[in-house]
């Protein structure tokens, strides 16, 4: 029994984590390169829906490593995130290098923030979040998810420790009914 309660503590904290590794907001340096529009199949469409629709992309670089990235760009209502029209169209011009103000013949550096992992063969993409054109030496610290963290990692010690209290007034409950505390 206790074998099987520590490999169902282990799965749980592995997809914990893994769900927390998806859903937390990250950021990188990128520069962008280019931007597209895909017509890409509607899952579970309703007979008389669509079932089809248009998803933007942007294409970048990172600054650090030039590893070429590509960032889904769809409206997002748990991030509060309406404006991938507008983030499409920012992206655009930086990658014409229209809005872009270089210093010292560098193309523009922009702070993506985007959550989700890209795997091929699942067709998933990460989903950009916000942009915003800072300085190449610029470095971000993630204050929210610090916060988040934090306060999540306090609530599982308090909740650990409840827990245990709970268990343990169960079990003197236990053993006083059944006499064998009582001597």
């Amino acid at each position: 029994m206790k074998r099987l309660s520590v490999a169902l503590a282990l799965v749980f904290t592995v997809l914990f984590a893994a769900s927390l590794y998806y859903f937390m907001p990250r950021a990188t340096k990128v520069t962008i390169s280019g931007t597209d529009v895909k017509r890409m199949d509607r899952k579970g469409a309703e007979p008389g829906q669509d079932r089809t629709r248009d998803v933007r992309f942007v294409y970048a670089t990172e600054v650090e490593g030039g590893k070429a990235l590509a960032l889904r760009n769809e409206d997002n209502g748990w991030y509060f995130k309406w404006d991938s029209g507008d983030i499409a169209a920012q992206a655009m011009s930086l990658a014409q290098g229209e809005s872009a103000e270089p210093s010292e013949g560098e193309k523009g550096v922009v702070l993506v923030k985007y959550y989700g992992v890209r795997i091929p063969v699942l067709d998933l993409y990460p989903n950009i979040l916000s942009m915003e054109k800072v300085a190449n030496d610029y470095v971000h610290i993630p204050y929210g998810n610090i916060i988040f963290l934090v306060v999540l990692l306090a609530l599982f010690i308090w909740g650990g420790v409840k827990l245990r209290r709970f268990l343990r007034a169960a079990g003197a409950k236990a053993k006083e009914i059944t006499g064998r505390g009582s001597h």
